[in-house]
């Protein structure tokens, strides 16, 4: 059994270059245009695979960069990480042999005997030649193994044939790229092969039938246009394609060459998989969870309203044949084990909650440092994980490179040279040494009278929002014995703090603003306070303005001139609940809670607006947010820690259109906005 790759967002770069090289485009006038898009993820959630091992009762969940074996209760055996430059695609078990067959993206075809589960060894990797017109998107999205072949769906490149007699050097039978209606471009997301014929969904043609009895000169036979295919199941004669338009079609491919649709299911969401278990077939969606589908009449489809799962949107689904449970690797939850004897009913029994809830992060030179605090029970699993950032083609990948657990609740960072401090809830202040990004660990640490949720430095001192004890400010000259220099009470939460030319600005839940005077650092003295509309969540401080992310108000903008009596200037209510904020010249970036991140221009503070070209709904919960990181070929990004959806990378593009009067395409440069925005 085998789960696919389930990739959404990265093709829509495809059409686009589809479009900028198959159309002209004309312009009344020089213009500059704004846009924003997925530019990368760790772990990329919605490439979530599963396979399953019916014999041993075992289950493969690809989640990033790792394999995680766990039981058919979701008890963890082990987990190892196999790939250090992309993500999981696909997996196929093979249980003749004992091997994990690993799509690894960017890193092409890892093979892997798990005959000890708990030791899994390192058979062979093969990295495929791709020959593919974007070299930046070269990847490997799937695997599905048919004797002595592997057959790899490698998206823009179309389909790999390898021979893997010899499983310790796999070699090259044919490299085909697959019939494209659409601008000439197809994307192989998945494949399964039976006798002679392989089915390949393809996520802008739909489904390619190809004669491979000849594996080393595959002959294709016929395509049937389905917009959006991404995942295929085989249960019969009957092939089931989840697609992200149509739900799911049902083809009779019992005469391949002759293979039609004779019905589809279609239901609101990006349906993203879909098994089969004797007259049920289950459909996850990235919205709406699962759904469950009587398919005794293959022409005739019920769907009973009740037979929904409902939670934050699935990934991949697996399931054993002959137990009444489904698995789903959801984008939120890890995975979960789920009772469908009652379709009506169906419920959670058992869950596996993986290592990526993103809750804060901070950005220095090529890494990113992030913390997360909701890992499950599984506190060793909490902490700090450090991810080296490259870029290339509006694309930023992440490469993990070492992980610190964190003995309480971690809930913000910062960095400094080689240390990193985390306000760790109940345990105060950590500080970590960074300087081997491979192996972080605690150097020194100061338990605060309260809960630590938000930090800043600043010079040779760190500040400390420190929940219902104000603020706590430490001398961290020493970082292995950071020194308590002053402590003040607020009467709100302090919940984030930033600290701007002699002053700290605290984000205080219900009591808004508390600015405070730290010239005297030894005597702290609260200087001003502006009681915002809503809950003070994080604050960021820059020129005259304290801006500050209100909850459920979205932003408030507040003249700090006169620190005694700051004077509320402009606000802009968000639709999400604004929790951290960041500002990079006149633009506003909000961490919008489950509204992902949006984007303000505030260059009149008295009237902000949306800048929804570059804000971005993401599937996770959003409660940070880092802008301003410039590459030097002046890309643009923003990341945001978006919870159970990890890091995510977000591409701000610019464009300058001049107008060229014959029709032709104009010229484009962002140089000149780029440089007025860094």
């Amino acid at each position: 059994m085998k789960s696919i790759f389930k990739r959404i967002m990265r093709p829509i770069c495809y059409l686009c270059l589809a479009f900028c090289l198959c159309m002209n485009v004309a312009v009344s006038q020089e213009t500059t245009t704004l846009s924003s898009a997925f530019a990368g993820q760790w772990p990329y959630h919605s490439s979530k695979a599963i396979a399953m091992d019916s014999q041993n009762r075992l289950i493969y969940l690809g989640d990033g960069d790792t394999i995680n074996i766990l039981d058919s209760e979701l008890n963890f055996i082990s987990s190892f990480v196999v790939t250090e430059t992309s993500q999981i695609g696909g997996l196929f078990y093979s249980a003749t042999d004992n091997l994990l067959y690993i799509a690894c993206g960017t890193d092409g075809l890892k093979i892997y005997d798990i005959t000890d589960p708990v030791n899994p060894l390192l058979v062979n990797s093969y990295l495929p030649d791709f020959e593919s017109l974007y070299p930046d998107f070269r990847e490997t999205l799937g695997v599905f193994i048919d004797g002595s072949k592997a057959y790899l769906p490698s998206g823009i490149d179309g389909m790999i044939i390898l021979d893997i007699t010899d499983k310790k050097n796999p070699s090259l039978l044919s490299q085909s790229t697959l019939y494209g209606s659409f601008y000439q471009l197809s994307y192989a997301m998945d494949i399964y092969v039976s006798g002679n014929f392989a089915f390949v969904a393809d996520l802008y043609n739909g489904l390619h039938v190809v004669d491979v009895s000849d594996p080393k000169d595959p002959d294709y036979k016929t395509g049937i246009a389905l917009a959006g295919a991404t995942d295929i199941e085989v249960s019969g004669d009957y092939l089931y394609l989840a697609t992200q338009g149509l739900g799911m079609v049902i083809l009779n491919i019992s005469t391949p060459e002759e293979t039609s649709p004779i019905s589809n299911f279609l239901a609101a969401g990006i349906a993203t998989s879909v098994r089969v278990d004797g007259a049920f077939a289950f459909i996850s969606y990235d919205s709406i969870g699962i759904q469950a589908l009587d398919i005794t009449n293959k022409l005739e489809p019920y769907h009973d309203p009740t037979w929904i799962y409902d939670t934050s949107g699935g990934s991949s689904l697996g399931l054993f044949h002959d137990e009444n449970f489904i698995f789903c690797a959801n984008d939120q939850f890890g995975l979960q084990k789920i009772d469908i004897t009652d379709k009506s009913n169906m419920q959670p029994v058992a869950s596996y909650n993986t290592p990526a809830d993103a809750v804060a992060l901070d950005v220095s030179g090529n890494y990113i440092y992030s913390v997360d605090n909701t890992v499950g029970n599984t506190p060793e699993n909490e902490g700090l994980r450090i991810h080296q950032i490259s870029t290339s083609n509006k694309v930023a990948l992440f490469t993990y490179k070492g992980f610190c657990a964190t003995p309480g609740t971690a809930n913000d960072i910062q960095t400094d040279g080689d240390f990193a401090y985390v306000a760790d809830g109940d345990q105060g202040l950590q500080i970590i040494n960074i300087s081997d990004k491979t192996s972080p660990e605690i150097t020194g640490s100061y338990d605060t009278s309260g809960y630590a949720c938000g930090i800043f430095l600043d010079a040779n001192y760190a500040y400390v929002a420190d929940g219902d004890q104000g603020i706590s400010i430490f001398n961290i000259t020493d970082t292995i014995n950071p020194i308590l220099t002053a402590t003040i009470d607020t009467d709100g939460y302090a919940r984030k703090i930033f600290v701007y030319e002699g002053y700290a600005y605290v984000a205080a839940d219900d009591q808004g603003l508390i600015i405070i005077n730290i010239l005297n650092i030894t005597s702290p003295v609260i200087s001003g306070i502006y009681d915002t509309a809503g809950t003070a969540s994080g604050v960021f401080v820059e020129g005259m303005y304290a801006y500050v992310a209100d909850g459920e108000k979205g932003i408030s903008i507040i003249d700090i001139t006169d620190k005694a009596n700051p004077i509320l200037t402009g606000t802009f209510n968000t639709d999400g609940f604004a929790e951290n904020i960041s500002v990079s010249v006149n633009y506003v970036y909000v961490a919008d809670g489950q509204n992902g991140l949006v984007t303000i221009d505030a260059s009149i503070p008295s009237l902000p607006k949306s800048v929804s070209e570059w804000s971005y709904n993401s599937q996770g919960i959003t409660t940070d947010v880092f802008s301003g990181y410039f590459t030097d070929d002046e890309e643009i990004f923003t990341f945001i820690a978006d919870g159970g959806a990890g890091i995510i990378a977000i591409n701000l593009s610019i464009e300058e259109v001049t107008d060229i009067s014959d029709g032709s395409s104009g010229s484009s440069s962002g140089g000149c906005f780029i440089q007025m925005i860094k």
